[in-house]
This record gives structure tokens, C-alpha cells and sequence, in this order.
């Protein structure tokens, strides 16, 4: 019998669903065999929008997180960075999350950091979220995708 030892429990829908509602109460969260969503409004900072946010978690799949509203402004070319053809947002690498992980401790918070960097972008034009090895205009125009 291997030792449990140093190994992280995989978290079912129903836990995930429990963490939600703690800490974000007045979200909704609905659970159905396989899946789990979650909407609920968040302000990442005193300065920044409130925004409704969509989570989605498919049993065995990555979370994904739409914007519901307000609506994101993409720019005169009807482009925005780090979102995902489906028009949810590019919040991790698909490697940087496991089914070990709370989403309260992952994707909220990411969403959270996406929603700063975008106002920071609409504001200056320039994506702070990736470092500074993306702030060239080379390495800005890689991260901007067609958004509908």
C-alpha cells in the first residue's frame, strides 16, 4: 500500500461549490452532475469596476471564466489580450491548474488579476499582466486576440 503522504485530495463539484458560496455568499452557484457554475459580482480593488463574472467547471476539465458584464471594450481593431477564442479569459496556462486546487484560491483570484490589468490596459494601451518582457509593441501585438 503506497503512503498518502505529500499527496493532495482531488476536490469533487460539491466542495468546490461549498468554498464558493463561503466566501463569495452572494453568488449564485449551481451544481449539476458534472458541472459546476458559479456567477457573482467582484471589484479587484477600490479603483477598479465591479464586474459580473462567470465561472464554469466541467468534471475533469480546466475552469473557464467569462466577463458578463459589463461589457469589455476591445480596441479600434476589435481586439483584447489573453482571451480564448470562446471569449473567456486566458487567466493561467492550462498546466497551472489541477483538480487539487480550490477555485476560490485560483481562478477567482486570476479573474480578480485579469479585470486590474485590463483596466490598466484600456487606460494605457500596454499589458502590465505578463511582465516585462511583453511590454515591447512586438510582444503586445502576440497577446491581443479577436474578441466578439
Amino acid at each position: 500500500m503506497g503512503s498518502r503522504v505529500g499527496r493532495r485530495t482531488e476536490l469533487n463539484l460539491a466542495m468546490q461549490a461549498i468554498a464558493l458560496r463561503r466566501l463569495m455568499p452572494e453568488g449564485s452557484t449551481r451544481l449539476r452532475p458534472g458541472r459546476l457554475v458559479w456567477t457573482g459580482r467582484v471589484q479587484p480593488t477600490a479603483d477598479t469596476s465591479r464586474y459580473h463574472l462567470r465561472i464554469e467547471l466541467k468534471q475533469n476539465q480546466t475552469p473557464t471564466v467569462w466577463v458578463l458584464a459589463p461589457a469589455l471594450k476591445p480596441n479600434v481593431e476589435g481586439l483584447l489580450p489573453h482571451v480564448w477564442s470562446n471569449g473567456s479569459l486566458c487567466v493561467s496556462q492550462r498546466h497551472d491548474w489541477a483538480p487539487t486546487m480550490y477555485l476560490t484560491d485560483t481562478f477567482l483570484p486570476w479573474a480578480c488579476e485579469w479585470l486590474t490589468f485590463y483596466e490598466l490596459w484600456l487606460a494605457t494601451d500596454i499589458w502590465y499582466g505578463d511582465g516585462v518582457d511583453r511590454l515591447d509593441a512586438e510582444s503586445q501585438a502576440r497577446i491581443l486576440h479577436p474578441y466578439s
